[in-house]
């Protein structure tokens, strides 16, 4: 089951709007604070337990088996996707596994989307975002259309208490929009006499020349493609 990018805005907004600005303060509390936790995937294992409590006591139960990363959704690096569910029906030895987006890095935007990817993980990605999930999703206190949930005034506090219960978590964000593109290694070539045209490796224009046209012989290089 995917969570879709319009998440990360809404939860950016509750913070002001719901907790009166309780996010801003504790993520720059955050900040000096030491990491107590080796990795970002132990850090989303403690923050799943304290979760699993919260699921327990409105009558759901999360997967014992759960792995947790956070990196490339299956869409990528350029799709809307921001987490992901795969539950244990697609794993090799049956564990349930939860992805987040490696662009992610606020505590408690990540443990939103960690929220939602767990009743995913309760209920079952047959269950898509219909009736059996959206009813889990409401109990546990999320709000919004269920495609693109974001924490209701309750479970927004109750996150900023999980984040500064966990520390910070040790995960930097992703800049992949600042990443510069692979420069190209086709170079184009082209006929002087009829204008044909092709596309060689350069490592072959720098060992071997330029390759034939058809019908008059030598090409030039003209230039990347």
């Amino acid at each position: 089951m995917v969570f879709r990018k319009k998440k990360v805005q809404s939860g950016a907004r509750f913070g002001a709007e719901v907790a009166g600005g309780l996010l801003e303060g504790r993520i720059a509390k955050q900040g000096d604070a030491v990491n107590l936790y080796p990795n970002r995937e132990a850090w989303l294992q403690a923050a799943a337990a304290e979760l699993t409590q919260d699921f327990a006591a409105v009558s759901y139960r999360v997967p014992e088996r759960l792995r947790y990363a956070i990196g490339f959704p299956s869409t990528g690096r350029f799709g809307k996707r921001i987490g992901e569910c795969w539950t244990a029906e697609h794993s090799a030895d049956r564990t349930c596994e939860i992805f987040i987006r490696g662009d992610l890095e606020k505590p408690v935007d990540v443990l939103g989307i960690l929220t939602h990817e767990l009743v995913d993980a309760a209920v079952g990605t047959d269950a898509k975002h219909g009736k059996i999930f959206r009813r889990c999703a409401l109990a546990i206190g999320l709000t919004g259309p269920m495609r693109s949930t974001a924490p209701g005034p309750v479970l927004a506090q109750r996150l900023c208490e999980i984040a500064d219960t966990l520390g910070p978590l040790p995960h930097a964000a992703l800049l992949w929009s600042d990443r510069k593109k692979q420069s190209t290694r086709l170079i184009k070539v082209a006929c002087g006499e009829c204008g044909y045209t092709a596309r060689v490796p350069r490592k072959w224009l720098e060992e071997a020349g330029p390759p034939l046209c058809p019908q008059h012989g030598a090409m030039v290089i003209v230039g990347d493609v």
